[in-house]
């Protein structure tokens, strides 16, 4: 038997199993902080419907949260706001669900954290940033510009352009 822990994301659902085709349930989520796997959503709060299909129960809405990351400027912790937007079905009987797809437990519980992990890495961006005019390091010393300015004199001329720039100054004189 398993340890592990069931998931603040699961739903029973079995009632739809014996409803009527179109039979919908609005439902309201408003975790001040949930652990989905390895993501830490702040808060994961929304509202979608449940509906019963001939297949199964089609699942609509959006939900929004903010995940902590880090700024691929400076460094330092980037709230990353995401939206995510549910627009699946999950399959009963479970069998007849294609290579996949969600379907229902066995029990009638549908979990919705594999589904919201999915949702929000694909929300998350690749290359997050702390607030639009974040200044970075410095390439020199590593300072961290938002901070403080490090002090350092700028090249004036890349590196790998020295002998081009000796060259034009040798033609000039």
């Amino acid at each position: 038997m398993s340890n592990k822990r069931p998931s603040r994301l699961r739903f029973n659902f079995g009632f739809f199993l014996e409803a009527a085709l179109g039979t919908s349930r609005l439902i309201e989520l408003n975790y001040p902080t949930i652990q989905v796997e390895d993501l830490t959503l702040n808060p994961l709060v929304g509202t979608f419907t449940a509906t019963r299909t001939s297949e199964g129960v089609y699942l609509s809405g959006r939900l929004n949260s903010t995940l902590i990351g880090e700024c691929v400027r400076c460094l330092e912790a980037a709230t990353i706001p995401i939206t995510l937007n549910l627009d699946d079905l999950f399959y009963y009987p479970p069998h007849t669900a294609p290579e996949g797809e969600y379907a229902f437990g066995d029990d009638g519980f549908i979990d919705l954290a594999q589904l919201v992990r999915e949702l929000s890495v694909l929300e998350t961006p690749m290359q997050p940033i702390c607030r639009p005019d974040c200044q970075g390091l410095c390439m020199e010393c590593g300072q961290n510009l938002n901070e403080a300015d490090c002090g350092c004199e700028p090249d004036l001329i890349d590196p790998r352009l020295i002998t081009l720039q000796q060259l034009l100054n040798s033609t000039d004189s």
